[in-house]
């Protein structure tokens, strides 16, 4: 979604914390199982992979440790071998249960999670808009008092980014993506020859604001009236 400011979109950093999807559900799961399945002869890849996937230090040594236990198992006599299978093999398979969580918790979160924090939190600024028109239509006098559509005033009313463009000056019409400052000054003088606008439309015909332009941004236009 466009920020009619032109400004870049929330979501770039650090995203919420979030359910794993049912493919890497699955994913986890057959992770977390292969030792036993294998009767602990893919534990050593099971957290070498790991290590790779979480970056820790925890989780090569565990690879290396299991790495012994099977070539021990092999090599020693069988009582004693036995007892190495079993590290392998059980121990194995509590371990990598036991961190499965952490493992798939900690890697990176799949592309489109970015996106997906993005319009969350374009939607969230969309209801607040939709409250804050709510209330400029009710009740003119306390939109007003709480700054509605007035990012100049500097209130601590958060409207979702409405702009009131019968009250607000040129500079504050020309954050809005695609208003250039001619438009912007003609918004304005048109204004107080005129009176207030009323409508998207009205900017159009009497500024001569590009009517596609208008429609995109009507969603952030306030016509307050006194």
């Amino acid at each position: 979604m466009n920020d009619p400011y032109g400004e870049a979109q929330p979501g770039s950093g650090p995203v919420p914390a979030r359910r794993l999807d049912t493919r890497t559900q699955v994913i986890s799961w057959l992770w977390a199982v292969s030792p036993l399945v294998t009767f602990g002869l893919a534990t050593p890849v099971t957290f070498l992979w790991a290590a790779q996937r979480a970056r820790s230090r925890h989780f090569v040594i565990a690879a290396v440790l299991y790495t012994a236990s099977v070539v021990l198992f092999f090599v020693l006599p069988d009582d004693v071998g036995f007892v190495f299978f079993v590290v392998a093999w059980l121990v194995g398979t509590v371990h990598a249960l036991a961190f499965r969580a952490s493992v798939f918790g900690t890697h990176p979160p799949i592309q489109g999670t970015a996106l997906d924090a993005a319009i969350e939190m374009a939607e969230d600024r969309r209801e607040l808009r939709r409250k804050a028109r709510k209330i400029a239509t009710e009740d003119p006098v306390l939109a007003r008092e709480l700054g509605i559509g007035r990012p100049d005033a500097q209130c601590n009313f958060d409207d979702g980014g409405l702009i009131d463009v019968n009250y607000v000056p040129a500079d504050v019409l020309l954050r809005l993506s695609g208003m250039t400052a001619e438009m912007a000054e003609r918004v304005v003088q048109v204004r107080e020859i005129r009176g207030p606008y009323v409508s998207v439309d009205e900017l159009s015909v009497f500024a001569e604001v590009p009517p596609g332009l208008a429609d995109r941004l009507a969603d952030y236009l306030l016509f307050l009236r006194e």
